[in-house]
């Protein structure tokens, strides 16, 4: 069986170097695979909201990252930010979800998919884009991947 890491991320290095709109970037790390691109974070922040709900999704919480770290840090005397801006967009799809759980009810924790948008305090200009790596001993959540890998994609298209 073929390694489904290896041909998705082949697919979106493919796709995002031959992509006409940003210059995106792809990478990925112990925990995270990483999508970068030159832009204002608003914009791209725009486009993703676009992308999860021409997926048929619906955003059910943004969460202000770099709002709570900047506040927080204050009262642990840190005065460095890592972020200039940082959300994690937390959305769901149904059909997706039903047969996750349905496989394993205890994967109710995978649910729902967050995907982090952010520029960092030191690289302004690049956003970032974020998901989880993926669960390699999980079939039911390489329908996830997917699903965020093709969001990823179209609003980096814009």
């Amino acid at each position: 069986m073929p390694n489904f890491a290896t041909i998705s991320a082949t697919f979106i290095m493919l796709f995002l170097t031959a992509s006409p709109t940003w210059a995106a970037q792809y990478q990925v790390t112990d925990s995270a695979w990483l999508y970068s691109t030159q832009g204002e974070f608003d914009e791209v922040k725009e486009s993703l909201i676009f992308a999860i709900q021409d997926q048929g999704a619906v955003v059910s919480y943004t969460a202000h990252a770099s709002d709570m770290l900047a506040r927080t840090g204050k009262a642990l005397g840190i005065t460095e930010n890592v972020y200039d801006k940082a959300e994690v967009v937390l959305f769901c799809k149904a059909e997706i979800s039903h047969k996750l759980v349905a496989a394993d009810p205890h994967t109710l924790v995978l649910c729902p998919y967050p995907i982090a948008i952010y520029t960092l305090a030191a690289e302004p200009g690049t956003v970032y884009l974020s998901i989880r790596k993926p669960l390699q001993n999980l079939m039911e959540y390489q329908a996830i991947q997917g699903f965020l890998e093709k969001i990823i994609v179209q609003a980096l298209e814009f």
